[in-house]
């Protein structure tokens, strides 16, 4: 019964992962509310106390979207996120919010990115 319990489990993972929607860092704002896949660069980063910043399609301020990291989860990574990110072709999937007029994705698991 267990092994059957994992089984469902990765196979209903793995029809999450590949039912999302890919959309373009620059449309994503028309995604807000939707859980969606979004490939591009990572052009800049920022580490602070409280959450890391990764930031796609340009550079600070000019991103496209910021996929958020709050501290709380940056332990589940096997190297820091801002510095293993940055000047990578990367994928993230996640629940596309808005903050302070910027689109944003928030990260809390280091499945939601794939290096491209």
């Amino acid at each position: 019964m267990k092994k059957f319990a994992v089984l469902f489990a990765m196979m209903f993972s793995f029809y999450l992962a590949k039912s999302q929607t890919m959309v373009l860092a620059k449309n994503a704002g028309q995604y807000i509310g939707k859980v969606v896949t979004i490939c591009d660069s990572v052009y800049s980063t920022k580490a602070l106390d409280k959450l890391t910043l990764i930031n796609l399609g340009g550079a600070y301020p000019k991103e496209l979207i910021t996929v958020v990291i709050n501290k709380v989860d940056l332990a589940k990574f096997t190297s820091e996120p801002a510095s293993m990110f940055l000047g990578n072709n990367v994928c993230i999937t996640g629940t596309v919010t808005e903050f302070k007029g910027k689109t944003q994705i928030v990260v809390t698991d280091p499945k939601q990115i794939t290096l491209k």
